[in-house]
């Protein structure tokens, strides 16, 4: 094989070069006492395919080994006194540094092309008007008996579904893992912190308001331990209730405390 210096002075431009077009992916991570679910999360970040990117874990006084998990896998680990979703999210907001932001639950397992997936859809030409992208959502089997494991999978196909079409209302169902754009987060503000149940829609319909958001075939693993604990109907029944809440009526539950959230 023959030594060409022309070659490898490309090779090293052409390196660079995809590093300066790469936007940097900055990943929030709210967490309360996760060390059994973390670690997975963090593990599937790492196999990305994409490299540029920054974790931040916004973590309220776990008393496992959710920060020593953090510092393992190099993830920027913030402590909070105050307790809340809302709170975490936004506190990890504003230390990211990223042109794409992505908040993530903590028991979500990502495909090791997502980032990549999420990059390359923001950067193409005729998504310019999009503010949000979701993966396609898989079950996590874990927590799961093999008779839940078969009905997961068809609820998680129906919540595709209906994700999809809640994009073309002013409410979309986006939540768990969710890349933002950040010069619309900027449009958009913080999340409100008042709000115990539909946080996320109330966030997201604010969002929508400056653009389209879309599902992309790339996937996360999500749990559903909360879904197996309390069962499929009741917990089903209360998203329901705070999403047609929402649709109808423009008003976001503040009150209502979810089942597993407090």
């Amino acid at each position: 094989m023959l030594y060409c210096p022309e070659a490898i002075l490309l090779n090293h431009a052409v390196d660079n070069l995809r590093m300066v077009d790469s936007p940097l992916v900055s990943i929030v991570i709210p967490t309360y006492n996760e060390d059994k679910y973390v670690s997975d999360l963090l593990k599937s970040i790492r196999a990305q395919t994409y490299k540029n990117y920054e974790v931040i874990v916004v973590d309220y006084n776990s008393s496992d080994k959710t920060k020593q998990i953090a510092g393992k896998y190099g993830a920027k680990f913030i402590h909070v006194n105050t307790r809340g979703i809302s709170i975490a999210k936004n506190i990890g907001l504003k230390a990211s540094k990223g042109d794409i932001v992505a908040f993530i639950d903590a028991d979500y397992i990502l495909s090791h092309t997502i980032l990549s997936g999420v990059v390359h859809a923001f950067s193409d030409a005729k998504n310019k008007n999009i503010v949000a992208i979701e993966p396609t959502m898989r079950v996590n089997s874990r927590d799961l008996n093999r008779r839940q494991r078969s009905k997961f999978k068809v609820l998680s196909r129906l919540i595709n579904v209906y994700k999809k079409m809640s994009y073309y209302t002013n409410v979309p169902a986006a939540y768990g893992c969710v890349f933002c754009k950040r010069e619309a987060l900027d449009k958009a503000g913080s999340f409100n912190e008042n709000i115990y149940v539909s946080e996320d829609k109330e966030f997201f319909s604010r969002l929508r308001a400056h653009g389209r958001f879309i599902m992309i075939k790339d996937t996360a693993r999500m749990s559903y331990r909360r879904h197996a604990k309390y069962g499929i109907i009741r917990t089903g029944a209360l998203y329901f209730y705070s999403t047609i809440l929402a649709f109808l009526t423009k008003r976001f539950d503040r009150h209502h405390v979810p089942v597993g959230r407090k």
